[in-house]
């Protein structure tokens, strides 16, 4: 008689409710560098990605072709409950997901040494992710496309799985252990270039039992150790007491994210980062706090939002208050631009490189150019060989619709390529945290002079990006209005958007008078009350008029009359109509020189109208990013030189 297998012995239901954070609790994220010099360390976690992207891209082929079924099967779909009948039948849920996962690892011998039974179900909730946003609309009615594939390259993070919150020393997926305290006792001052893996513990409870310096910990599956790296804290001045927000009480971690970045620089190709998540919110410094709580709440304000520049104009918000009109006006210096141009030639540079390299990689996904179609037919006509280019030089092998016989994807790339775009890459991401930084800390500024009740314009900034590539990216408007919202939301207040159509503050004026200007007239001149100002803070001025019936709504916009009349009498009576001609909170040049391109400057400082000109009675030229079109290209090739010749022999019949 044979021995029946025992049972498979699975979790039963929960006994106590199930931990849950709430939907409106607070949550903040930092990012900890992890040492991964040592080699076997490294080595481990290559595999861990490899292993990771090779069961996502299983899961994600599959998901996919379960939805492809699933909109195949029309007939189904239409009947009474057959969608629901569909996706049963399809496996288009998330444990069927899961499921599928599981059975990918168990037949997958080398899958179950590198991953855990919880990485795997927690990778297969994030493919699902994916797949509903997909099949189901959200409260716009709109639904995510097609799920995709990604490839190796674009595999960076790894979620993890959250603690326990009910039990005790519970982490299923990534840990961290250790203290700040004892981090800093043995780093005191400066952490060496290679950290020592720290050892487990001995003992039932192991890493539990770890009092060294902060260490993130997979435990390994199976019989294999522990994939342990140790963490690298930020050093300088300041970094106290964030480090201490987010470490220093470890009740607040809830999970952690495996991340890596491609660097070229560092061991290996990659730099490794986890994310850690905590439930609390993100640390504030002490001065941050104190700008924020000293920032005028009796203020309104207009915003006027540019390609190349930002104008902001506050006064008091009762009409019956009395106070004066300050003016704020952030633009992008000469320096700067001469900066923002060196970095797009280097930038311009990166990328032809990776355009010859990928053409001398799969030259026969490209078609000879016009001038190396000519060279091979003039060759072939003198009778001599043909002669093999090794670089075309014409477009993309394509269909007769211009779609490529062969995606990007597929091409064969080399080491230099892969080396150069990672360069390009770390170069495009630490300036877009810059700029990013920037806005922010100006925004705040902005904030503390104006107060955080602010109006601006509701405008689609792809429009602008369709028309002025190139100087709404070097000026960035969208990230200091991005950074405003958040700065007034911060200062317990609110970035309210008004729309064009009901309010055209570029075509009002305080005095009542509407009247339309065109883009090229950058100075505001009213015939009956006599104002002349800059248009921009004419705009802004308007916009500190402007109240709305539902804040959530920019079409319920209008100017307030009232607020019109208290500016138009300020403008008049007391003498403030210099305010509105030139900026009264001036940026510092010195700043200005030192920040980095496409920045505007970073500090301000109170200053009189006298101290600041800028005048707008000289007839200051429009701005060439808003006022004109996209000029015509330079001729390239023969046609420069057939422009060039002609030029030069009609200098010669003039001289003769």
């Amino acid at each position: 008689m044979e021995a029946q297998a025992p049972a498979r012995r699975t979790r039963g239901k929960s006994k106590q409710q199930n931990w849950r954070r709430a939907k409106d609790a607070p949550t903040a994220v930092i990012r900890l560098e992890l040492d991964a010099s040592d080699p076997s360390t490294r080595h481990r976690a290559e595999n861990l990605f490899g292993a990771i992207w090779q069961l996502r891209r299983t899961l994600q082929v599959q998901a996919r072709s379960r939805v492809d079924a699933y909109w195949t099967a029309g007939r189904l779909r239409a009947t009474e409950g057959g969608p629901k009948r569909a996706r049963e039948m399809f496996g288009l849920s998330r444990a069927a997901l899961e499921q599928a996962a599981a059975r990918h690892v168990d037949r997958s011998g080398w899958l179950g040494r590198h991953l855990s039974k919880a990485l795997v179900m927690h990778l297969a909730d994030e493919v699902w992710a994916t797949v509903e946003r997909h099949l189901f609309s959200n409260s716009a009615g709109t639904r995510n496309g097609r799920p995709r594939v990604g490839t190796w390259w674009t595999s960076t993070r790894i979620p993890g799985r959250a603690r326990s919150h009910t039990k005790l020393n519970t982490w299923e997926t990534f840990r961290l252990v250790g203290s700040l305290d004892a981090h800093w006792t043995i780093y005191p001052q400066q952490q060496p270039g290679k950290l020592t893996v720290p050892q487990r513990p001995p003992g039932r409870r192991g890493w539990w039992d770890h009092e060294g310096p902060l260490t993130v910990v997979f435990p390994g599956a199976g019989s294999r150790p522990d994939l342990v790296f140790p963490v690298r804290l930020p050093q300088g001045p300041g970094r106290q007491g964030r480090l201490v927000h987010f470490l220093g009480s470890p009740d607040r971690w809830h999970k952690i994210d495996l991340v890596r970045v491609e660097d070229p620089k560092a061991p290996g190709g990659w730099r490794y980062y986890a994310h850690l998540m905590i439930l609390d919110r993100g640390w504030t410094s002490p001065a941050v706090t104190a700008i924020r709580s000293a920032a005028p709440q009796d203020r309104v304000g207009g915003v006027d939002g540019n390609v190349s520049n930002l104008a902001v104009v506050s006064m008091p918000a009762s009409h019956t208050d009395v106070g004066d009109l300050a003016t704020s006006m952030i633009s992008v210096t000469a320096q700067q631009r001469a900066s923002a141009e060196q970095e797009r030639l280097i930038a311009r540079r990166r990328q032809r490189a990776l355009d010859r390299s990928r053409r001398n990689s799969n030259p026969e996904q490209y078609e000879l150019s016009a001038r190396q179609t000519k060279r091979a037919a003039r060759r072939a006509g003198a009778g001599l060989s043909a002669r093999q280019v090794p670089t075309p030089l014409g477009p993309r092998v394509a269909n007769a619709g211009g779609i490529p016989r062969q995606a990007y994807a597929k091409d064969t790339l080399s080491a230099a390529y892969r080396r150069t775009r990672a360069e390009h890459a770390t170069a495009s991401r630490s300036s877009t945290q810059a700029k990013r930084a920037r806005a922010r800390d100006i925004a705040r500024r902005i904030v503390a002079t104006h107060g955080p009740r602010l109006v601006v314009e509701h405008t689609d900034i792809r429009t602008w990006a369709k028309l002025w590539g190139r100087g709404i990216a070097l000026f960035s408007p969208g990230m200091f209005i991005a950074g405003l919202k958040l700065e007034c939301a911060m200062a317990d207040g609110r970035l309210l958007r008004a729309g064009t159509s009901q309010t055209a503050l570029s075509q009002q004026c305080p005095c009542g008078l509407r009247k339309r200007k065109p883009l090229t007239q950058r100075t505001h001149r009213c015939a009956t009350c006599g104002l002349i100002g800059d248009r921009d803070l004419v705009a802004a001025a308007m916009g500190a008029c402007v109240q709305l019936t539902d804040p959530d709504q920019p079409s319920s916009a209008y100017i307030h009359e009232d607020l019109r009349a208290a500016l138009a009498a300020r403008i008049a009576t007391r003498g403030q109509q210099k305010a509105l001609a030139r900026s009264t909170v001036s940026t510092d040049p010195a700043v200005h020189a030192a920040g980095p391109a496409g920045t505007a400057a970073a500090r301000q400082r109170e200053a009189s109208a006298e101290q600041n000109p800028r005048a707008v009675t000289t007839g200051r030229t429009a701005t060439p990013d808003e006022t004109s079109r996209p000029t015509a290209r330079r001729p390239s090739g023969k046609a420069r030189t057939r422009k060039l010749h002609a030029e030069h022999s009609e200098q010669i019949r003039l001289d003769f």
